[in-house]
């Protein structure tokens, strides 16, 4: 929308300035000219409130034709072209104005020549669209700056109530209802390990709120969040659960946004292991290539094994938070093949922060 034409209070500012435009021209007219102000002022008012009106279209062009993706000589051009026919109409418009004034009340409005004040007219009418359309490309990089500056700031939103959401999920109801329970069954037959339970179950809740404050962290600290889950996990699941991992060294400095893994483990434990009778083995695989950060989880998977609902929640967020902060060079990307389910993410490497 435009954005005089859309405030009220600006286009009545915008019409009275060209208004006090036409009546200051109608006074030098009347001077030049000798004639009596009421009819060079009748001449220049509505012409210039017309001329007004259709400057609003350089607006337009303005918005058409970016600077930005458009070459320098397409806009000269366009401008030329869009300029030579807007003051072609105001010309023409003088003219039967002109004619329609003297003919009513018998004056003549210019001692020159039609021709000649026809051609003033045009001449005049050039400048004033050229600088309208300058003054839209101006208001135009304003409107984008405060677009892309608004844009930036639904972005930092978004990523935030998508850290809220992964921190809901980390405070799982069912898997703390899970782990209470199983805290409860080892009181009487193992205290020690209900002990160790308990103590790692405290020390998971504590990081995760304090990884979680942060923007980022580093994949060491994030991994070391990601066993104390695992420690849970194993005491719950005993033996059916495995954990392969193959960490590059050179990954660990590298920074990523907190609790970022955890819902994906999360995922392959609930949908790869909790129904399988055997369990299964959850792969974790670190890499970098090319500046980037690629990072696996693997689970195996039993083809035979009804699907659980809620399958890929975990994952969506996941994939929101890396788009959000990192546009396209953040992303995740999902496989499933011979019996094994596979989540890749991956993210610019970086240790600076």
């Amino acid at each position: 929308m435009h954005p005089i034409l859309s405030d009220k209070k600006k286009f009545t500012i915008y019409l009275i300035v060209w208004g006090i435009l036409g009546i200051i021209s109608g006074f030098l007219i009347s001077v030049y000219n000798g004639l009596h102000p009421l009819f060079s002022i009748g001449f220049s008012l509505p012409m210039m409130l017309f001329y007004g009106e259709v400057n609003l279209s350089a607006w337009y062009l303005c918005r058409a034709f970016p600077l930005e993706r458009t070459s320098i000589w397409k806009i000269l051009l366009i401008a030329t072209v869009a300029v030579v026919i807007v003051s072609s109409v105001w010309t023409l418009l003088g003219w039967g104005l002109m004619y329609s004034m003297e003919q009513i009340f018998a004056v003549k409005l210019s001692p020159l020549p039609i021709n000649q004040t026809l051609l003033i007219v045009y001449v005049t009418g050039k400048p004033l669209f050229i600088g309208s359309l300058a003054i839209s490309y101006l208001i135009s990089a304003f409107e984008r700056t405060k677009e892309s500056e608004h844009a930036a700031y639904e972005a930092r939103l978004l990523a935030q109530n998508a850290e809220l959401k992964a921190l809901r999920m980390q405070i799982d109801p069912h898997f703390l209802f899970n782990s209470l329970n199983s805290i409860s069954a080892l009181i009487t037959t193992n205290a020690e390990l209900a002990r160790t339970m308990t103590t790692t179950l405290a020390d998971f809740f504590r990081k995760s709120l304090s990884y979680g404050a942060k923007e980022t962290i580093s994949l060491k600290e994030e991994l070391s969040l990601l066993h104390h889950y695992l420690d849970i996990e194993k005491i719950r699941f005993g033996k059916r659960l495995h954990v392969d991992e193959t960490i590059d060294p050179e990954t660990l400095a590298d920074h990523i946004p907190p609790l970022l893994l955890q819902p994906l483990v999360e995922n392959a434990i609930k949908h790869g292991i909790s129904n399988s009778i055997d369990g299964g083995t959850i792969s974790l695989l670190t890499q970098k290539k090319n500046d980037r950060l690629f990072i696996t989880i693997e689970n195996s998977i039993d083809a035979d094994m009804p699907k659980r609902q809620g399958a890929g929640m975990g994952m969506e967020i996941v994939r929101k938070r890396l788009q959000t902060i990192y546009n396209n060079d953040g992303d995740l990307k999902m496989n499933s093949s011979n019996g094994t389910f596979q989540v890749i993410i991956f993210l610019p490497s970086t240790s600076r922060k």
